[in-house]
């Protein structure tokens, strides 16, 4: 009897442990249904994923929303790099707002599958793949040109000392890690909160420094200047480098995009990163902000108004010499400064013409104007037979020349940067042109209204050709360039295409290197020919 009641027990038991093998299985039977109902949480089930979750932030010029007659258009370097390494890849991208912060949690959680514009980090590397690089940031500092904290560095742990020893307040974006990892210590530690402030983006910290919050901000320093542009500050606001560069990834989730994907990535990004097209993307986006950080900044601006004072002085040389009126000497010293650029803006479809951004031009010119003339008119007071003067006469001609010349080598540089602006290809054709145009153009107009109608730079020595030679090799080196734009080459380029083109034109003209016409100058018409062109065009009337 017992030992049916052992028996009994073991049966019993045994059929407890079926039964809850069983019910194991269909628990786990019903996760993975779960499971699978939740997506990007699983990359066995997604190694043929077509369509990748992204999201983007303001953050001109690689990712931000642009006005177009359709409506706003959602543009970008990185939007742009990003569809098209996608597309040889063979998935699409499908983007949404969402700020930064948010978005690494996003990829933490597996709930977004990737994201652009990331500097590496071994945090980030526990929840993300990186990719190989596929450009490169380099970060400066941005503060008012009126501030009264100076900061005197010449590395960064110097520069972080003096923002804690001087207090400044320090702006920063919200989740952006810096190319620097003493930057990045410097606002993790919690004795400098006081003196950090956190932003959601670069212009919300633009408007913090504007407003008085902070004493400058961190930031990309494409990104910052594009800011600064935008919101038409520049005049107010400064740029210190911090001379830090660091590469930039995409970054993959790890719970939702399978690695043998990534691999695809990085294969399709070296080859792009070669490719023509990679080039015309750098240019579209990041070449014209270089460019106009250029042109506004304050050197360039110098280069400007000693152009738009030397046209001047050489109108005011040509009235002197014809015996022009007060207004004839503004017509002769205005229009070869700004009839160029206007009638370069209104070719270009340009959306502001020049001369209305920097008025001051016009005021130089009229200062200019008003000292020139009375000077010349004290002068002949007290010599009635100064303008009869050889001497006076050969002086005259010498400021012409050299007014001339400066002036040009001053604006040809501002017309080949404007056609890059404007997004004109190819730029070694039109570049040349609106050099030729901007320097030489409005003073074609001031000599069709001299007494003499010579057009001066299109006859004699060599003249307008050397504006466009010169206008060709700025052209050439910001083409050769613009897929790795850097702020002090296109300095130095200015500075040598402007002295050059100015000696080069001294050069012609006092060696007078004669230019290349139909027949030589010297060389006679046959006598037959001279006749027959005094000859009445009607030879039966007597």
């Amino acid at each position: 009897m017992l030992i049916f009641r052992y028996r009994f027990l073991l049966i019993l038991l045994f059929q407890l442990l079926i039964n809850c093998s069983l019910a194991d299985d269909k628990v786990t039977q019903k996760g993975n249904e779960v499971s699978n109902k939740k997506p990007n949480h699983n990359c066995s089930d997604n190694l043929d994923k077509k369509v990748l979750h992204g999201g983007w932030y303001l953050w001109e010029p690689y990712q931000f929303n642009k006005l177009t007659a359709g409506g706003y258009n959602l543009v970008g370097m990185d939007i742009e790099l990003i569809k098209n390494i996608a597309h040889l890849v063979g998935v699409s991208i499908e983007t949404e707002p969402v700020n930064w912060q948010q978005h690494q949690q996003d990829l933490k959680d597996g709930i977004r599958d990737i994201a652009s514009g990331a500097t590496y980090t071994d945090t980030r590397a526990e929840y993300v793949y990186f990719s190989v690089p596929y450009r490169y940031e380099e970060n400066s500092l941005f503060m008012m040109n009126n501030s009264i904290k100076d900061l005197s560095f010449e590395s960064i742990s110097e520069f972080l000392a003096q923002v804690r020893l001087q207090n400044f307040v320090l702006g920063i974006t919200k989740g952006f890690i810096y190319a620097d990892p003493q930057i990045n210590l410097f606002i993790k530690d919690e004795a400098n909160n006081d003196i950090i402030v956190t932003y959601d983006n670069d212009v919300a910290a633009l408007h913090g420094l504007i407003h008085g919050e902070i004493d400058g901000f961190i930031s990309d320093r494409i990104v910052g200047a594009a800011a600064i542009l935008t919101q038409k500050v520049d005049a107010h606001i400064k740029e210190v480098q911090l001379n830090i560069k660091t590469p930039i990834h995409f970054m993959f989730s790890k719970k939702s995009v399978p690695l043998e994907l990534v691999d695809r990535f990085n294969t399709e990004i070296k080859k792009f990163s070669n490719s023509d097209e990679y080039k015309k993307i750098v240019k579209t986006y990041l070449y014209p902000v270089m460019l106009m950080q250029t042109i506004d900044s304050e050197w360039f601006y110098f280069i400007g108004v000693m152009g738009t004072i030397a046209f001047a002085v050489s109108g005011i040389a040509i009235a002197a010499k014809e015996n022009g009126t007060l207004f004839a000497t503004f017509l002769f010293a205005m229009l070869p400064s700004v009839g160029g650029g206007i009638m370069r803006d209104i070719i270009i479809n340009r959306e502001e013409v020049g001369i209305f951004l920097t008025p001051s031009y016009m005021y130089y010119i009229m200062i200019m104007v008003l000292i020139g003339f009375s000077t010349i008119r004290l002068l002949e007071y007290y010599n009635k037979r100064a303008s009869e003067d050889e001497v006076v006469d050969k002086f005259w001609d010498n400021i012409l020349v050299v007014g001339d010349a400066l002036g040009q080598a001053s604006f040809i540089v501002t017309g080949v940067s404007i056609a890059i602006m404007a997004k004109i290809e190819p730029i070694e054709l039109w570049g040349p042109f609106f050099a030729f145009l901007t320097a030489n153009g409005g003073g074609i107009l001031r000599d069709l209204i001299r007494k003499k109608h010579e057009i001066v730079c299109l006859t004699d020595t060599l003249n307008a050709e050397i504006g466009v030679l010169w206008g060709l090799a700025f052209s050439i080196y910001l083409n050769i360039n613009s897929y790795d734009p850097n702020p002090t080459g296109i300095r130095n380029a200015v500075i040598i295409v402007v002295t050059g083109c100015f000696l080069t034109r001294l050069v012609a003209h006092y060696f007078k290197i004669i230019n290349v016409k139909f027949r030589s100058d010297n060389e006679s018409i046959p006598v037959e020919t001279k006749q027959d062109m005094q000859q009445p065009k009607n030879s039966n009337l007597t």
